[in-house]
């Protein structure tokens, strides 16, 4: 065998004589794109009422150049499949239409000009076959005069609403569902009652489409009812189902007269109003008395007693009602108060209503209402309570209120406190919407209200979060803040918080007093324990305990220097005596309170007004303690029931009381949440 080597040089000299290029290198392009195709298989059927291809059918293509943009038109003498769309490379939607649809589905890429390729393809869509039926067995039965089915109802939020109505259930066919009812043979649908696409509001988490047909109102006259209820899909051609039900309307019992609360205390010269209600009875009721009533007042028969009393007395009177249906309630006795002392409504109500806020009295005689928890309805998420940043001024001269500035923060449960330089420093507080269940978060923010602009403006926050807690102004001008149990001294020289104390029980709901020796009384918040903050050693030590464990009560400093306790567990009250450091009982209070206030006047006596008699009862009533004596006496009733109000003693001597949660009454669905006021009065 013979070998034989070549020359590379050789060869590229070869190469290079015979035309191919010098250098001894080889120059080509980039390959051309392949051909665009639809890699994709045809598009599956589908079912009227159903999602298409379970989340979607995914299209896929080759070749081209960059990413794809798809399209797709219907063939001719075809239509697209109502319900469906082309988005991202997806066929979805839910076909509401069955038939054959000849489409041109197109994929193009990204060069320019672009490729692009086309395929024509049947789409079937099916009738869905499947039946529609009732699935209610029964519906509620109803009370004349009443909401019908009453009850409350969870948004998607979590926030809870007033409910009222039945919603009928089906399943099957295809959705959405419409409903329709007619009578059936020698019955009549119930007066007052209809079948309505959105009449209420619904539990959330059901089947049910978004159009909700409900059976609403309020039925007017008792009776067995028989209905037929009849559902339609939306297939074409429809599904429909029917069936016969009864609706058992019933008639209240007979009206019985409340006797609690009593009738309101009224006030010479001032406004009254007080409506008797009853339990039972079927509306219109009329109302009519005996007996003599006070001077100035007199009785609508709609059960509305009011007018301007003129003459101070007990006036004894006897009410009696009939309901509509001539069905009279036992008359019960009632005695008719007035007074010297009372309240009246303000000129104007505050912007907002609010509870659980703060009101400052300032230099300048006006008072600062600041935050508070509002109650709010809201279309998309229902009821629900909301804390409030907005704030706003009582003016005595006009009363009225007007906006000022926002806090920087949205508070409730938080403290106000006046400074010796005439701001007002805000502490605290929950700032977190009220849910079911709560969900409160308390914060150790701080801002400072300057009256002399109108704003707020953030200073240093605390060392420690504090809701419900207590602010004092100490006789060295520094702010003793307390609460859990951690407690913080303010500066306003610095503008800076320090750790002080700690006080020796975990606290909130309590009470703090400064007394005339300058020392601060803490007491209550959950228990009887009690214990006084010495600013000269910014220690807390042990006093006399209370003779009953309280929370959301009252502490007021009397001329004395003695300090009146009231309420927070039951209608108690006992006397701090600071130069034994003890607590003794007094007379009670003629009902028990909490999340009351207690405002001493000008002569000395302490004005009691409204708060929770029980955990759901908002009281009207008011009473005046009286020191020389030892004894609550009456006193002219609030106009509106309130607890977790505030009561400011005004430079004028009168005592402006601002907002408040109310018990809802007037309303049917005040059993499932109370209110919160934005109305204001003054007891003078």
């Amino acid at each position: 065998m013979k070998k034989y080597f070549v020359s590379l040089l050789g060869l590229g000299g070869l190469f290079a004589s015979a035309g191919c290029g010098g250098g001894g290198s080889v120059t080509t392009g980039p390959p051309p794109p392949q051909p665009l195709t639809i890699t994709s298989v045809a598009p599956p059927s589908g079912t009227t009422g159903t999602a298409y291809s379970g989340s979607g059918f995914l299209l896929t293509a080759s070749g081209g150049k960059g990413s794809y943009n798809w399209s797709w038109a219907p063939a001719s003498g075809s239509a697209l499949p109502p319900g469906l769309n082309l988005s991202n490379a997806t066929i979805s939607g839910t076909p509401t239409q069955a038939n054959t649809y000849n489409v041109v589905i197109t994929v193009a890429d990204s060069q320019t000009p672009p490729a692009h390729t086309s395929n024509p393809y049947p789409i079937t869509i099916a009738t869905n076959t499947s039946t529609v039926s009732i699935v209610t067995s029964s519906l509620p039965s109803g009370v004349a005069g009443s909401i019908y089915n009453s009850h409350t109802c969870r948004l998607p939020s979590g926030a809870y609403t007033p409910c009222g109505g039945f919603l009928p259930g089906a399943s099957g066919g295809v959705q959405p569902y419409n409903w329709s009812w007619a009578a059936a043979s020698g019955s009549s649908l119930p007066p007052g009652l209809m079948l309505q696409i959105g009449a209420t509001r619904c539990p959330s988490g059901t089947s049910a489409p978004f159009f909700l047909y409900q059976i609403c109102g309020r039925p007017t006259i008792a009776g067995t009812y028989t209905i037929v209820l009849t559902v339609k899909d939306s297939a074409t051609p429809q599904n429909q189902a029917s069936a016969s039900f009864a609706i058992d309307i019933k008639n209240p019992p007979p009206p019985s007269i409340n006797t609690s609360p009593s009738a309101a205390v009224g006030a010479i010269n001032l406004p009254y109003a007080f409506g008797f209600t009853t339990t039972g009875g079927l509306n219109p009721l009329t109302w009519s008395e005996t007996g003599a009533l006070p001077p100035g007042l007199s009785l609508a028969s709609d059960g509305t007693l009011s007018g301007t009393p003129t003459a101070v007395g007990s006036y004894p009177i006897t009410a009696m009602v009939s309901d509509s249906l001539g069905r009279n309630a036992s008359p019960q006795n009632f005695t008719i108060l007035v007074v010297t002392g009372g309240f009246k409504a303000t000129a104007g109500a505050m912007a907002n209503n609010r509870e659980i806020q703060t009101a400052t009295l300032l230099p300048d005689g006006r008072v600062l209402i600041a935050g508070g928890l509002s109650f709010v309805n809201s279309p998309r998420n229902g009821l629900y309570y909301s804390p409030l940043f907005k704030a706003e001024l009582y003016d005595p001269a006009a009363g009225t209120f007007s906006p000022t500035g926002d806090m920087t923060d949205s508070r409730y449960c938080h403290t106000a406190t006046l400074l010796t330089n005439g701001k007002v420093l805000i502490t605290g507080g929950y700032d977190t919407s009220f849910r079911v269940p709560p969900v409160n978060n308390p914060v150790a923010t701080a801002e400072i209200f300057d009256p002399a602009s109108g704003t707020f403006s953030a200073t240093s926050s605390m060392g420690n979060p504090h809701a419900c807690h207590t602010a004092s102004l100490l006789t060295n001008g520094k702010v003793l803040i307390a609460g859990g149990n951690t407690a913080e001294l303010y500066d306003p020289a610095t503008g800076t918080f320090s750790a002080t104390g700690p006080m020796a029980v975990p606290r909130q709901h309590h009470t703090a007093t400064l007394l005339q020796n300058g020392k601060v009384l803490v007491a209550g918040g959950p228990d009887n324990t009690a214990e006084l903050y010495d600013p000269a050693t910014g220690k807390f030590s042990s006093t006399g305990g209370m003779a009953v464990a309280r929370a959301s009560h009252t502490a007021t400093l009397l001329a004395s220097g003695k300090v009146l306790v009231t309420g927070g567990a039951d209608n108690s009250a006992e006397l701090y005596d600071p130069a034994t450091g003890t607590f003794s009982s007094t007379v009670s209070m003629s009902v028990a309170r909490s999340s009351h206030t207690a405002t001493i006047l000008n002569n000395g006596t302490v004005v009691v007004a409204g708060g929770y008699s029980a955990s759901t009862t908002v009281e009207r009533s008011a009473e005046i303690f009286d020191p020389a004596t030892g004894t609550f006496g009456v006193t002219g009733s609030l106009g509106t029931d309130r607890a977790s109000h505030t009561a400011t003693l005004l430079n004028t001597g009168s005592v402006l009381v601002t907002g408040g949660t109310d018990d809802g009454a007037g309303t049917d669905l005040a059993f499932i949440i109370p209110g919160i006021v934005a109305n204001a009065e003054l007891y003078q």
